[in-house]
């Protein structure tokens, strides 16, 4: 990516509601071949190729892959709007908050609207100069793109629970936050001279 604040809704909108094609074209053009994956339900560790014995071909971007197609196999009308996207020059992190839809094909009228935040880890590299002595496009080069070297997908509690228990799982969610403010309250009057002496 050039610009990843206006790159980033086509690339999430790619590899989430893209063909098998545009997945795979999108893996390979914007994320590193060892790409890490953060996700509530699984996750994939750094890997070159040649680290797993007996699998040499497998990379972490392979594994990723096929996530993501598990991902389009089971809800393959995917909603998805990306609500905003930051990034962190210094860092090199970039947040994007993402609205979606989840559906699975084979549980009738089963609707999970979630939100989470992804936060990308994006490395610069250079890119080889061009072939032309143009000294205006050797500067451009000198830049290099952004790829993506790790994602990880923060989800609040119920919103998570939603994929889970839709309707009913974040309400008692909500349920229990409001006891266990509740209970913080509480505990907090209930041993107040503990704190002022502690504090």
């Amino acid at each position: 990516m050039e610009h990843p604040v206006r790159e980033i809704p086509e690339v999430i909108t790619n590899l989430t509601t893209g063909s098998p094609e545009v997945q795979s074209h999108t893996l390979q053009t914007y994320f590193t071949s060892d790409a890490s994956f953060t996700h509530p339900f699984c996750r994939v560790p750094s890997l070159r190729k040649g680290t797993i014995p007996l699998l040499h071909w497998v990379d972490s971007r392979w594994l990723i892959l096929g996530i993501y197609r598990w991902y389009r196999t089971l809800s393959p009308s995917i909603s998805i709007n990306i609500d905003s996207a930051v990034f962190d020059q210094k860092t090199g992190l970039l947040y994007v908050t993402i609205n979606q839809t989840f559906a699975l094909w084979f549980v009738p009228f089963y609707k999970a609207p979630v939100r989470l935040v992804s936060v990308l880890r994006l490395t610069q590299r250079q890119q080889p100069p061009p072939p032309s002595n143009a000294h205006a496009a050797a500067i451009d080069h000198d830049k290099g793109k952004y790829y993506i070297a790790s994602q990880e997908d923060l989800y609040q509690v119920n919103d998570f629970i939603n994929f889970l228990m839709p309707g009913f799982g974040p309400a008692l969610w909500w349920l229990w936050q409001v006891f266990s403010a509740l209970l913080c309250v509480v505990g907090s009057l209930v041993f107040l001279p503990l704190y002022f002496v502690m504090n």
